[in-house]
């Protein structure tokens, strides 16, 4: 029997979802800097590609060795609009009901590192200013339309990783073996 892609899709990230809540979860548990260093890590360690990668060739291995470009496409999408929504629901109940404060909190450590990475960098005091107000204006809102905007922002980054995974877990027909 030939696996449902949209079930293993699903499957994968439900758990690539409730590992990125854990992440963010723990992180927060264990401290306000640690919640910000967690979160500016994890955005550069691809857990998520690594599981879906994973899922992705299990599937193939479950369908005869064989995944089309567009089943592989499908399944890394869905996989990842999957996370997005976990991650948005996560987010949104921890900056607006756990932790009401923790937009200030994680605002204000941002700045003191904006402002230390731009000084590292020789910045003048206006380009430090400015970036400074950049990073101010965009930690201001956690409201349930700027974090579900913002999980659709990014979806386009997530889809253009999936282009990436159904290449390299994506398995073709060979002309000879249809023949």
């Amino acid at each position: 029997m030939k696996p449902n892609i949209t079930n293993e899709a699903v499957k994968y990230g439900i758990i690539s979802g409730l590992l990125s809540l854990v992440i963010m979860y723990g992180a927060w548990a264990v401290s306000i800097n640690t919640f910000v260093s967690v979160r500016f890590i994890s955005s550069f360690i691809p857990y998520v590609i690594g599981i879906l990668i994973f899922g992705g060739i299990t599937l193939r291995k479950a369908n005869d060795n064989l995944l089309s470009y567009s089943e592989a496409l499908k399944f890394a999408f869905l996989g990842y609009v999957i996370v997005e929504i976990f991650f948005a629901i996560g987010s949104y109940v921890l900056f607006n009901f756990l932790d009401t404060n923790l937009s200030q909190k994680t605002l204000e450590i941002a700045m003191e590192q904006t402002q230390r990475i731009l000084e590292n960098m020789g910045a003048s005091a206006d380009d430090i200013e400015k970036g400074l107000e950049r990073t101010k204006e965009s930690g201001k809102d956690m409201s349930f339309k700027t974090v579900f905007l913002g999980a659709g922002l990014y979806l386009i980054w997530d889809f253009i990783l999936s282009l990436l995974i159904a290449l390299i877990i994506r398995r073709e027909a060979k002309f000879q073996d249809q023949l």
